[in-house]
């Protein structure tokens, strides 16, 4: 059995000629790199010196098989210390270096969406308030039409007719009403409800007016979505969980951060009086 090593860049032809030759002159059967320890295993072999061959027997060794076992176990110790240190030293020597250069690729790639963002963003401050005057118009133009309502019905009710005429109008203007509603909830699949009828006026404004104003609503949920993907992979980047600090210091933050969120929290009603 021939064995030897190739480099497939600097290797070459007659690199592989060169080893096969050596390996296997005339009838070489174990490889060069053999160890004894592994030769002594087969027990008898043939020798061939010169054309003549020679039979070798090799005296039995009771503990050769424990010997054997034992330096085997002993390798893969080894070879898992080995590991061990090495998964170390890639901590230690790269992890870190590997941490900052994909901070700052997330940083420059976190700059960059937000310069794409930054027309679209004014853009979308513009339709907002125009979208946001045409809900309140339109809120206190159905106001008013209910005032008006009330008020012609009182004037028909107490001055030109009487209750017993009235009464039915109203109900069938209360009917017409709930009819409204329903008509409402057929077309919107929403109930019928102020905060919601106002959002639904608000948004189907806007995307007539994002139209004219040319503003790209596919494009920009993208970039605002890529932005909060970023921000997030940062986070992450710069948990303290993975930056392999002591116990300590992650209780040290931990606290500090849950400090921050507490004042936060405290702080916000105090901002709204």
């Amino acid at each position: 059995m021939c064995q030897f090593s190739l480099r497939p860049i600097s290797d070459t032809v007659g690199t592989l000629c060169k080893s096969l030759s050596d390996e296997d002159k005339d009838g070489v059967r174990i490889s060069n790199s053999t160890s004894i320890e592994h030769l002594l295993q087969f027990q008898n072999f043939r020798l061939r010196i010169n054309d003549v061959f020679y039979d070798v027997e090799a005296p039995p060794c009771e503990n050769l098989e424990s010997v054997l076992l034992s330096n085997s176990s002993e390798k893969l110790r080894t070879l898992d210390d080995i590991k061990v240190t090495v998964a170390s030293l890639h901590a230690v020597l790269n992890v870190d270096e590997y941490k900052l250069d994909r901070e700052r690729t997330l940083l420059k790639r976190l700059e960059e969406t937000k310069v794409a963002l930054k027309p679209l963003e004014e853009k979308k401050r513009i339709i907002d308030e125009e979208c946001e005057k045409r809900s309140e118009r339109v809120l206190w133009a159905g106001f008013a039409a209910m005032g008006l309502q009330t008020g012609i019905f009182a004037r028909l009710t107490w001055w030109e007719y009487s209750w017993d005429i009235m009464e039915p109008v109203t109900y069938f203007a209360t009917y017409a009403t709930v009819i409204g509603t329903l008509g409402y909830y057929i077309l919107t699949r929403q109930q019928f409800e102020y905060p919601t009828a106002r959002g639904h006026v608000f948004f189907s404004h806007f995307h007539k007016i994002a139209v004219k104003h040319d503003f790209n609503i596919e494009r920009y949920n993208q970039l605002k979505q890529l932005v909060e993907e970023i921000e997030r992979d940062l986070g992450r980047l710069r948990d303290p969980l993975y930056q392999h600090l002591p116990a300590k210091r992650l209780f040290h933050l931990m606290q500090l951060e849950k400090t921050k969120k507490e004042w936060a929290a405290a702080k916000r009603p105090e901002e709204r009086n």
